[in-house]
């Protein structure tokens, strides 16, 4: 790993340590360590979700109906929901005390999910990021856990393609990745607007749907997609892109927008050498903001490596080698995460001692661990 120990080092004394806990795994207290939830393929090649400790030893494992993507932990702690991959329609509302499916809820038949969702604060309502087909716009359905997670409505999503969904500190404020690409059931896996295509981030009123802000790239960058997102401290939103454009452009792929402070609201893309945006590949795959909200990661699976930043100084401090890394989340200290593999495994990243090291557990290796990885 490329990680100036002095330099993050000084990161931390100027504040990483400081502030509030936002960013901290869920589970984290005086006597909980976290879980940490994904889905994946076991040895069979049959769809699985699972969950594990630290250590990498299995906490529960269940069957899929089909492929999983991502899931969004009730801020209780005891419930997470995952949702199936595009363009699935399937949801589950899991037991996270007894390792069981508590609820199963499925999107409407002119919707299908994109894959995530995020709680309100107080865990009443869980906003998912849908697709109107028909319609050709992203939507942000609404469902009621207290009544079985029974569908209560929809927002816009104020853009196409809707993907990942954060919720701001006031509680009230939605964060949206709109992807910008087109896709239809009838063709699962064609993106029909790739020349058109118009990604954005927008903060929506959770109650009412207005748009409160819309964030674009420059022009020259509409076909980098803004697909993942993570909230870090003082409600910095992080995202990471993917790019639709010819094979050998070489693109800013991580991008921040600083919600509070005076002076420019843009999304300023993050600086880094040519090098790391030609080791990434044009395509990233989650992102998260550590313990301490200031160092994320940012995975390329096809780069097969996991990037670290500094959000605040907007620059790229490091990166380690993780096959087919794909799934991130913050470990229990700061400057920490884990990375999961397509091919199977988890690694434990230290960005502050400059060392990476698999998790030896049977359970996390025999895994073919999907695209997000979440802490509960």
């Amino acid at each position: 790993m490329g990680i100036d120990r002095r330099t993050l080092l000084r990161l931390l004394a100027g504040g990483l340590l400081a502030g509030g806990p936002l960013g901290l795994p869920l589970s984290v207290g005086a006597t909980r360590r976290p879980l940490y939830l994904s889905a994946g393929a076991d040895a069979g090649a049959r769809y699985r979700v699972g969950a594990f400790d630290p250590s990498g030893a299995a906490a529960f494992d269940l069957s899929l109906p089909d492929r999983g993507h991502s899931l969004a932990v009730r801020p209780d702690r005891r419930t997470a929901v995952l949702f199936a991959r595009r363009p699935g329609r399937f949801a589950l509302a899991i037991d996270l005390h007894r390792g069981a499916v508590a609820t199963e809820f499925t999107a409407p038949g002119d919707r299908h999910f994109y894959g995530h969702g995020v709680f309100s604060h107080d865990g009443r309502f869980l906003y998912a990021s849908e697709n109107d087909f028909h319609g050709e716009r992203g939507v942000i359905g609404i469902y009621d856990a207290a009544r079985g997670y029974r569908r209560a409505g929809e927002l816009a999503s104020h853009g196409i393609g809707p993907h990942e969904i954060g919720l701001l500190s006031d509680g009230a404020t939605l964060v949206v990745a709109n992807g910008g690409i087109l896709t239809h059931p009838d063709a699962p896996r064609i993106k029909l607007n790739v020349a058109t295509m118009a990604p954005s981030l927008c903060y929506v009123h959770r109650l009412d749907g207005r748009l409160l802000q819309e964030r674009r790239l420059a022009p020259a960058l509409h076909r980098l997609g803004i697909r993942h997102l993570s909230v870090g401290r003082d409600d910095t939103v992080a995202v990471a892109m993917q790019y639709e454009g010819p094979r050998g452009h070489l693109v800013p792929l991580v991008a921040v927008h600083r919600t509070r402070g005076a002076g420019d609201t843009s999304l300023v893309p993050l600086a880094a050498p040519h090098g790391v945006w030609r080791t990434m590949k044009q395509y990233c795959g989650g992102i998260c903001f550590d313990s301490g909200g200031r160092i994320l990661a940012v995975s390329a699976p096809r780069g097969n490596r996991v990037t670290l930043w500094d959000a605040q100084a907007g620059a790229h401090i490091g990166s380690t080698p993780v096959a087919d890394g794909s799934g991130v989340a913050p470990g229990e200290r700061p400057g920490e995460f884990l990375a999961t593999s397509g091919h199977g495994g988890v690694t434990r990243i230290d960005a502050l001692a400059r060392k990476a090291a698999p998790l030896d557990a049977a359970f996390v290796k025999s895994r073919r661990w999907d695209n997000h990885l979440t802490a509960a």
